[in-house]
């Protein structure tokens, strides 16, 4: 948990703005990369020069169709289907950065 340095207003909206921008920033380099591995099959993944392992391109393939669908869905894309609930959409990413105690 992050905790804030001070308790007032000011501060509290200015950090929370911080986290909200960093999360769109990172929302938007995922779906750069989601873009990128689109044009790529997961045999290509696991060719040179990546030379991956079959689980690990699956894993990785896998994460960025996860957090593409999580954006979409966070955006409110018309027509965009919705994964069935409940459905954890960082059970493939922490497959593939380990499991991590925010």
């Amino acid at each position: 948990m992050v905790m804030f340095d001070e308790l007032n207003a000011v501060a509290t909206v200015n950090q929370i703005q911080q986290h909200l921008a960093a999360l769109m920033r990172a929302f938007e380099a995922c779906e750069d990369d989601y873009e990128w591995s689109s044009a790529y099959s997961q045999t290509d993944f696991e060719a040179p020069p990546l030379s991956m392992s079959g689980n690990a391109s699956q894993q990785v393939l896998n994460a960025l169709a996860d957090v593409h669908d999580l954006y979409e869905t966070a955006k409110g894309t018309p027509g965009f289907p919705l994964p069935a609930l409940p459905y954890n959409f960082t059970a493939s990413m922490r497959a593939v950065i380990g499991s991590r105690n925010p």
